[in-house]
């Protein structure tokens, strides 16, 4: 009976982690590893030879910053019960830094359309966190853009975007081409996306993460819109309009999440479907707080470095692309650091 326990037992284990997975909407692939490995493949080569271009190791995508800022991550009183989970557990008021960004890889000019992003670093943040190189840093990581969806359904359409682009320009077109009606689309969105201010623009994670128990995205929308610059003379009128603003007056956002309520319109592996916030609305949760000041722009700015597996393990990511961007952020940063002969440090 005994030796009969024993060889069920690893049965019993892949169940009980499937139902892990299948209870998350996870569902891996197979050759998902090895179209993550060939994805880092690409994009770091791809740094490496830009960096020897430009004699400076960038990022490979979030290029250009308009400015990092601190502030203040409040979490709020009488959240409901299933959502006080992890970070949100207590009201409490937290310490941050912020970069806000284009979301190219390349420093182009402010008015060329982009998505563009908003990266938060939560300081005072205790615990091991996911990323799994080392870094026990006190920090969590939120990370997002100005658009709700991302353009590609899963890591292998992915490794294939990435070669077309690496191809040139008619691979690039021909890619889109053969996806235009759903990916191009998106793509195109995101392409069009201009903005004249980055504190008056929302943005969402487009990839869903685990909050406790729950399935969420999350989105960060200003508390307000008007009354903010909106010049868009010079290359750099984001970064302008940002500084003007924030030396005469502090800036908000709402800091939100999205409850997974109808798993079956709502993939956890297909991060180009948008949950509907008709029937899933987003619900408040902290107040990201941004006092008058001079945004940095100097290299602690360029050098900080995001991941969204740099989190708790109970808001740990979900879906296959936030699985590659465990890999290739890590595989990206060391790159830069060591290339750029900069230690990696997190603020304190």
């Amino acid at each position: 009976m005994k030796s009969r326990l024993l060889s069920v037992a690893p049965l019993v284990f892949l169940l009980l982690t499937l139902q892990v997975y299948a209870d998350d909407g996870e569902q891996i692939p197979s050759g998902e590893a090895e179209d993550i490995a060939k994805l880092s493949q690409v994009i770091t080569t791809g740094v490496a030879i830009k960096a020897t271009q430009n004699g400076h190791a960038f990022r490979d995508a979030h290029r250009k910053h308009h400015g990092c800022v601190r502030a203040s991550f409040v979490v709020t009183e009488k959240i409901p019960a299933r959502l006080a989970q992890g970070l949100f557990a207590t009201p409490q008021s937290y310490r941050a830094w912020i970069r806000f960004s284009n979301g190219s890889g390349d420093s182009q000019k402010d008015g060329v359309g982009d998505g563009r992003g908003m990266a938060v670093k939560i300081l005072g943040v205790p615990g091991a966190k996911m990323l799994g190189d080392g870094n026990e840093a006190a920090t969590q990581d939120f990370l997002m853009i100005n658009h709700p969806v991302f353009f590609v359904r899963n890591v292998n359409d992915y490794v294939g975007f990435q070669e077309a682009t690496d191809k040139g320009l008619f691979s690039t077109l021909w890619w889109f081409a053969r996806h235009i009606s759903h990916e191009g689309r998106i793509a195109w969105a995101i392409k069009q996306k201009k903005i004249t201010n980055p504190l008056g623009t929302r943005y969402w994670s487009m990839t869903p993460s685990k909050l406790g128990d729950e399935q969420i995205k999350f989105s960060a929308k200003p508390c307000r819109t008007s009354q903010l610059t909106e010049h868009t003379v010079g290359d750099g009128f984001l970064a302008d309009n940002m500084q003007h603003d924030l030396a005469e007056s502090n800036a908000c956002f709402e800091f939100l999440v999205q409850l997974r309520n109808q798993p079956a319109d709502m993939p956890i592996e297909d991060p180009t479907i948008e949950w509907d916030e008709r029937v899933a609305p987003f619900i408040p949760i902290a107040q990201i707080e941004i006092p008058r000041q001079k945004p940095e722009t100097s290299e602690f700015c360029e050098t900080l470095a995001f991941s969204p597996w740099h989190t708790l393990p109970v808001h740990r990511p979900l879906g296959g692309i936030s699985r590659a961007r465990r890999e290739i952020y890590r595989a990206v940063s060391r790159m830069r650091h060591v290339m750029n002969n900069q230690p990696e440090l997190e603020p304190k």
